[in-house]
């Protein structure tokens, strides 16, 4: 359906464009353009174009396990093709609106070289729209129909007698946008002066590659929406980056040398802002990532058949904390349980490592192997008041998060006692994880559903009330 949707848009934009770029053609004929569409609506319905084409790439790229072939290789080559043919008409676009904006902010010799540069572009203009209506009906025309046929159905393989347990779409997301975190970092720290161009250039490709995935569900989702954002201004920023090294490269080759220097103090500029949003705070920026691969992973959670969340885990015992842990920094979390026999309301406050605070209330029912579980975020004014109510029987531990594979392994370090638990969430009674092998080595034992391991029995009044390390 999201691929769907991409490529309805996507088709849309370019049933626009032909009305909007072509007007007459030469008698030999190769197609004109009417004076000021190359730039005007021409140029938003283009964009629009590659919005589109963009995101319908990287959803049939992200999601090809779970499209199941639908996509061959001679389509992608295809949007692939076509995405390249677009690149000169949106560069020369975005440089001539930058011209336009900032021409009056230049100093006055490079001011001159600028309009001698936006009347080269100009002159460039018709010849490159042209490309592009060539490029949609070379690549994207014959395999429209083709490709809404393939992704309009599906087939499923059901075997008799054998219960199915289809793969939640959240948790499959939740995958992808997880798998993307440590290559993320990775590129962020490389990013270490502003020559880092092939750094800059893979951070921007996977934050398209973040948003094209999460654009339809953003609105909707408060940690993906916050995740969203943050991804747009890197990327903008990026982008500015960017866009002002390719316009400081014509001037160059233009021999505009006022125009090239002056381009490329502004091209520092934005590296300058990108450094200070992103690579002086990367854990905060992963931390962002983090929440919004958490929210995906309840939503992906079990239900009950009235739609009640179910929380399955499996719970061990260590010896100490697993190095591999030990190396990742910490959540403090406090929880405390309010007076009562039959309902038991938790109240949580997690201190990420980067000082952030989330409070949340909790309420589970029933057996440990799975039960129904009701948590929401609360206010830190809420949770300061009813805090003071849970003093005779709290909990505070360390939580070091590993993931591994589809999984992510809590570990817990009680502080106030000799005890070191793993915990991982599960999507249902039959799933198996594997122990990694980093956590083997220090396994004790199964303790799933051991009443004496429930974070609920191992509560007890604090010694200090109310305090905090």
């Amino acid at each position: 359906m999201v691929a769907l949707h991409w490529l309805e848009q996507l088709c849309e934009a370019r049933a626009r464009w032909e009305p909007a770029a072509l007007t007459t053609a030469h008698e030999s004929g190769v197609p004109t353009m009417a004076p000021g569409t190359a730039f005007g609506t021409d140029a938003e319905t283009l964009h629009r174009a590659r919005v589109a084409l963009r995101r319908l790439r990287a959803v049939l790229r992200e999601h090809e396990s779970a499209l199941d072939g639908a996509v061959d290789r001679h389509t992608q080559r295809a949007l692939r093709a076509l995405g390249q043919a677009t690149n000169a008409v949106r560069d020369a676009d975005v440089q001539r609106s930058w011209l336009d904006a900032e021409m009056e902010q230049l100093p006055t010799v490079a001011r001159a070289e600028a309009i001698r540069l936006r009347a080269i572009l100009d002159r460039q203009a018709s010849r490159s729209s042209a490309a592009v209506t060539r490029a949609f009906e070379k690549h994207l025309d014959p395999i429209v129909d083709r490709l809404l046929a393939r992704l309009s159905t599906y087939m499923l393989l059901h075997r008799v007698g054998i219960p199915t347990t289809p793969t939640p779409f959240a948790r499959h997301l939740a995958t992808r946008v997880e798998r993307a975190s440590a290559r993320l970092r990775r590129d962020l720290e490389r990013v270490t002066s502003a020559d880092s161009r092939e750094a800059m250039h893979q951070v921007r490709i996977r934050l398209k590659r973040q948003r094209a995935m999460l654009a339809p569900f953003a609105k909707s989702r408060p940690a993906l929406g916050a995740w969203y954002e943050l991804a747009t201004r890197g990327q903008d920023l990026l982008g500015a980056v960017r866009d002002a090294d390719l316009l400081a490269e014509r001037a160059l080759k233009a021999k505009l040398p006022a125009l090239h220097l002056a381009l490329g103090g502004i091209a520092r500029a934005h590296y300058e802002a990108f450094t200070l949003d992103w690579c002086a705070r990367i854990d905060g920026v992963m931390q962002s990532l983090d929440l919004a691969v958490l929210e995906l992973q309840r939503d992906s959670a079990p239900v009950t058949d009235a739609g009640v969340p179910l929380e399955i885990e499996r719970k061990y015992l260590l010896t100490r904390v697993p190095p591999v842990a030990a190396a990742v920094p910490p959540t403090l979390i406090e929880q405390g349980w309010l007076p009562g026999t039959a309902l038991r309301e938790r109240l949580r406050r997690s201190t990420n490592p980067d000082g952030t605070v989330v409070c949340w209330r909790n309420v589970k029912l029933g057996p440990a192997q799975a039960r129904v579980e009701i948590d929401e975020i609360t206010s830190r004014e809420l949770f300061d008041a009813m805090w003071p109510l849970t003093a005779a029987a709290r909990v505070r531990k360390q939580r070091h998060v590993v993931r591994d594979a589809a999984y992510a392994w809590e570990i817990d370090v009680f502080l106030d006692r000799d005890l070191v638990l793993a915990e991982v969430e599960l999507s249902g009674l039959d799933d198996r994880p594997e122990l990694p092998e980093w956590l083997v080595p220090y396994l004790e034992r199964d303790v799933t559903g051991e009443p004496a391991y429930f974070n609920s029995v191992l509560a007890r009044a604090e010694r200090r009330h109310g305090s905090r390390r």
